[in-house]
């Protein structure tokens, strides 16, 4: 298994991307001070509470179970299998913040959601880059016919039980982590 510890700027969401998922059109609330203020009040929190890491391995077929790779995937012989996590400070911090002001938490959540899929984008990129590789679309449990609960196999065959809780839910402790897998093209 190995580990990708990114840059700040690998996981740094756009503004605007960010509070799209907020509901908010950045085009509309650029020139309202107040709104801005909190905003850039929950990139900063987000940015020192957020510790990102990336744990991967590329896995022979013959290494995964039927269970474990999406029926469009099959025909690939190798496979980038993944987890991204922004660790347990963020979402003790979303938590506490949620408590204060509802509003405050759901742009900090939001925020360490568009962070997530910065990261995940930016290794991609960065794994296609150094290994001279292509991939097909990433997958995630939870999505066609990759049950949630596929969560525990990627975690158990990466052997970071003690990094990620799987809930019996398929859910994962910290919230804001992901599983993924790719097939690589020859």
């Amino acid at each position: 298994m190995n580990v990708f510890i990114p840059r700040k700027p690998d996981f740094m969401p756009s503004k605007k991307i960010f509070l799209a998922r907020a509901g908010v059109r950045y085009s509309e609330v650029i020139n309202d001070e107040n709104i801005m203020k909190d905003v850039n009040r929950i990139y900063l929190m987000g940015l020192e509470n957020a510790e990102p890491k990336v744990f991967w391995k590329v896995f022979e077929r013959a290494e995964l179970s039927d269970q474990c790779v999406p029926s469009k995937f099959k025909v690939y012989r190798e496979f980038l299998v993944f987890v991204a996590t922004l660790g347990k400070k963020i979402d003790q911090q979303i938590e506490e913040l949620s408590q204060i002001s509802v509003y405050l938490g759901f742009l900090l959540d939001s925020w360490a959601s568009e962070s997530l899929e910065r990261l995940n984008d930016t290794f991609e990129e960065i794994f296609k880059r150094e290994n001279n590789a292509k991939l097909t679309m990433r997958f995630s449990p939870g999505y066609g016919d990759l049950d949630i609960l596929v969560n525990r196999e990627y975690i158990r065959l990466l052997g970071i039980e003690d990094e990620i809780t799987v809930l019996d839910s398929g859910i994962m402790i910290p919230r804001k982590t992901t599983t993924c897998i790719a097939g690589i093209i020859e």
